[in-house]
């Protein structure tokens, strides 16, 4: 028994020693520096991840964006189709308003009218 209280007080010296000691509580905080800045860039991670899904699947998201960019394109390719409609009508109606033969044309095709030597014939379908 005398053997094994001397191993346990140079045990407890070995602890208590002021080299030892300052080794193991500088390795405390070292390694509590390390848990913590660990655990920082972790939970800095699952922000930006947060953050990265919302921008990307949210629904003023990326994919929301581009989806309203081609519905913009599809939008202003019709808007272009129908001024050129309307262009196309307006320069009709002046015709019809300012050319004779045009006059002519729609009372024939579109009154059924004729000239007072001509005949119309209307079929039916």
């Amino acid at each position: 028994m005398p053997a094994e209280k001397q191993v346990e007080k140079q045990n407890a010296a070995r602890r208590t020693t002021p080299g030892t000691r300052k080794k193991s509580l500088r390795g405390q905080i070292v390694s509590e520096r390390k848990r913590r800045v660990r655990i920082t860039l972790i939970m800095f991670a699952i922000v930006l991840t947060i953050i990265g899904l919302n921008l990307i699947f949210d629904e003023a998201g990326f994919i929301r964006y581009v989806n309203l960019k081609k519905e913009e394109k599809v939008h202003e390719q019709n808007i272009a189709k129908v001024e050129k409609e309307i262009t196309a009508l307006k320069e009709e109606i002046v015709e019809i308003k300012t050319d004779p033969f045009q006059i002519e044309k729609q009372a024939r095709e579109g009154l059924g009218l004729a000239k007072p030597d001509e005949f119309v014939y209307i079929y039916s379908k």
